[in-house]
């Protein structure tokens, strides 16, 4: 072999592995390290004499390789959050493969015995190949011209005289009309993990100004793990000149509603994400909540009752110190015999949003925004469990499904009629 062929071939090869680093690591660099090893091994086994062989000879060491192949690319397309027309895509180009190296092993066509049969074969494998390439396609979202250009020609939104949940609607029209779902997942919605999760990150939970900032100012401030300078450019800077006060209005509408009752907020890039329990700004920032020294929380100080050292002050007080604590039993129809250290995000969400019946413990989801009330409870779980002692961060939670979350409307487990 020619030394020029061996230096292209390794140039080739660490440029590979090198991609495969950048992309996924380590692990994705010895994956592919493997599969070179693999392919250089195979290429010094001697090739056996060639022999016809029968259909289930050809196909029959193939199906139960093609089928741990594809379920691996399947459940890998899924661990990364690919779309699941994605996942079909992927696992399609296996059977591809499949197709195509069992045509290699077929036998022997017969020799052409005229210009006829060779133009024969070739018009029926262009045929064959263009009847699968249509069928398949034609099972995707098509584009329809006539609905893009609905769309832009679209009047636009006029809020005065609409309900609540009409606004919401629109909101989310101008969502997807100005593709944000390409960039942003809500909840189990959307392609893409570019931009962070607005349902698990639960934006809903922050002001209208603070939404709105986003959006008009995205480059002010980052969200959390999305501080790296791809990151950074990717969110667009024109939408003040494309939205109208109200299309704003009723896109800020529709983001408010993104909450969810039963987990603490997700923050992070997917794959290196964490909850707000192991965030030490949103724990310090609890702390100013507890203590009732937080502005947007005046009037709220948990510390009365519980202790600004987590000694309760008050006869009945949860005593946050103690992991092994239990529940209340003065709420008829909502009680867990889990200990302290094992209450659900859902269980410190209630007891402080909707309080205690007949004691101080007050709804103080009724008076407080929840933004702040979620920043108390991540501190308040450090009496018993410091971050400092921490040897491994709670588990991000997995992502709500369409029925989950229908189900928190019909529990009614917002206290906010619209959500």
């Amino acid at each position: 072999m020619k030394i020029d062929v061996i230096i292209i071939g390794l140039i080739a090869a660490l440029s590979g592995l090198y991609a495969l680093h950048s992309t996924f690591g380590f692990l994705g660099a010895g994956a592919g390290l493997a599969v070179m090893v693999t392919y250089a091994l195979l290429l010094k086994v001697k090739s056996k004499k060639t022999e016809e062989k029968t259909l289930f000879q050809n196909i029959r060491f193939k199906i139960p390789i093609v089928i741990i192949i594809g379920g691996a690319i399947w459940v890998l397309a899924g661990k990364f959050n690919f779309p699941v027309w994605w996942q079909i895509e992927f696992v399609s180009f296996v059977l591809v493969g499949f197709f195509f190296f069992t045509l290699l092993d077929l036998k022997t066509l017969t020799l052409e015995k005229s210009n006829f049969d060779w133009v024969k074969r070739l018009l029926a494998t262009y045929a064959l190949a263009s009847g699968i390439f249509i069928g398949v396609t034609a099972q995707l979202p098509q584009f329809d011209p006539m609905l893009e250009l609905a769309k832009l020609n679209r009047p636009p939104i006029k809020l005065s005289g609409l309900a609540g949940p009409e606004v919401i609607a629109a909101g989310r029209d101008v969502f997807e009309n100005n593709k944000c779902f390409n960039c942003h997942k809500v909840f189990w919605e959307g392609n893409s993990d570019r931009g962070p999760n607005l349902g698990t990150k639960q934006i809903g939970l922050y002001s209208e100004d603070y939404i709105k900032e986003q959006i008009l100012d995205p480059r002010k401030k980052q969200s959390p793990g999305f501080d790296d300078p791809k990151s950074i450019k990717a969110m667009p800077t024109y939408y003040g000149d494309d939205l109208d006060e109200d299309s704003l209005g009723a896109l800020v509408s529709y983001l408010k509603t993104l909450r969810d009752p039963t987990h603490m907020p997700v923050e992070g890039k997917f794959g290196d994400q964490w909850t707000w329990w192991d965030d030490k700004d949103i724990v310090a920032e609890g702390q100013t909540v507890f203590e009732g020294t937080h502005p947007a929380t005046e009037g709220l100080t948990c510390a009365v009752c519980h202790g600004k050292d987590g000694t309760p002050m008050m006869t009945g007080a949860l005593d946050f110190r103690n992991e092994n604590n239990t529940d209340t039993t003065k709420i008829e129809g909502d009680h867990t015999d889990k200990l302290l250290k094992d209450w659900p995000d859902d269980l410190w969400y209630r007891r402080v949003t909707r309080g205690v019946p007949n004691t101080p413990m007050a709804p103080w989801g009724m008076i407080f925004e929840h933004l702040y009330l979620w920043k108390a409870e991540a501190y308040a779980r450090t009496f018993h469990d410091p971050l400092e002692k921490r040897t491994a961060k709670r588990p991000v939670p997995p992502v709500p499904t369409k029925e989950e979350i229908e189900s928190w409307k019909t529990k009614e487990m917002f206290l906010d009629p619209l959500l």
